[in-house]
């Protein structure tokens, strides 16, 4: 009784990173160099509910093998995946934002993981200045860019990736507060741009904030089929893009391994 009240009362206040210890390389094997205009990306974008359901791995590798960046929210490194992990990662350069440990003694590190096949130029991590009520938890996002057609590119020439979580059991000023900080990463970019994530727009105020600051951007939101998890019509998971077309948009659910539905597509970079 005294083990389960207090893994009871860790996940309601686990332990979580200082800002200095929030990054975590998990991989570093990529040996592609750029990315390059004209040929089709893989990506998927997926939150993957802490990997706790019994089909998770299967459906991330199903549809994880041959994309070219893997854009992973609620991911959790835990001690009994990370063969597993590495295994996926082995062509790939991987990255963790921790945003808490889903385990006492800094044990199974959860949070945005983003994963390429081509080593990237620099990597931000952008903390919430709000935390979500009750665990005392910050929501993560990864700013990742690429370079395009070279090794060495000036800004205009690199593509930047940016993996997010939005802040959920708050009101609209902590999710506004949020967006604009993204919108300080993204708008002195000049290249093209990936924004994904699960932005938990579960009503209309927060999806009127988000397309406001990717609209000033300049980013156009990609549409897919049905099957994204929506709370009152609004989708959770969302991707906006710049500088490129999307194409062959897909959702993949599978309740046997997130809560969420996996949106799959490839983006050609103009």
């Amino acid at each position: 009784m005294y083990h389960h009240f207090n893994n009871f009362t860790y996940r309601l206040r686990p332990d979580q990173p200082t800002a200095e210890s929030a990054y975590l390389p998990i991989s570093a094997n990529a040996h592609r160099r750029y990315f390059s205009r004209g040929t089709p990306l893989n990506v998927i974008v997926w939150n993957t509910f802490k990997g706790k359901r019994e089909r998770y791995y299967d459906a991330l590798t199903e549809h994880a093998t041959s994309a070219d960046l893997i854009l992973l929210q609620e991911f959790r490194h835990d001690p009994q995946l990370e063969a597993a992990h590495s295994s996926l990662f082995a062509q790939r350069d991987a990255d963790l934002a921790i945003s808490f440990y889903t385990r006492p003694s800094q044990s199974a590190p959860t949070g945005v993981c983003t994963a390429s096949t081509v080593r990237s130029l620099e990597t931000q991590l952008v903390l919430s200045r709000y935390y979500e009520p009750v665990t005392r938890t910050p929501k993560m996002a990864i700013c990742t860019s690429y370079p395009i057609d070279c090794d060495d590119c000036a800004p205009e020439q690199t593509l930047l990736v940016f993996n997010s979580h939005g802040i959920n059991f708050r009101l609209r000023k902590p999710f506004l507060d949020q967006m604009r900080q993204f919108e300080d990463h993204l708008r002195h970019h000049h290249g093209p741009i990936i924004l994904v994530g699960d932005f938990n727009t579960w009503e209309r105020g927060r999806v009127r904030i988000l397309e406001a600051i990717t609209h000033r951007i300049g980013l156009h939101r990609i549409i897919f089929p049905n099957g994204i998890k929506a709370v009152s019509g609004h989708e959770l998971d969302r991707v906006y893009v710049r500088g490129g077309q999307a194409q062959r948009q897909r959702v993949v659910a599978n309740p046997a391994a997130s809560d969420h539905s996996m949106l799959a597509f490839q983006f050609v970079i103009a």
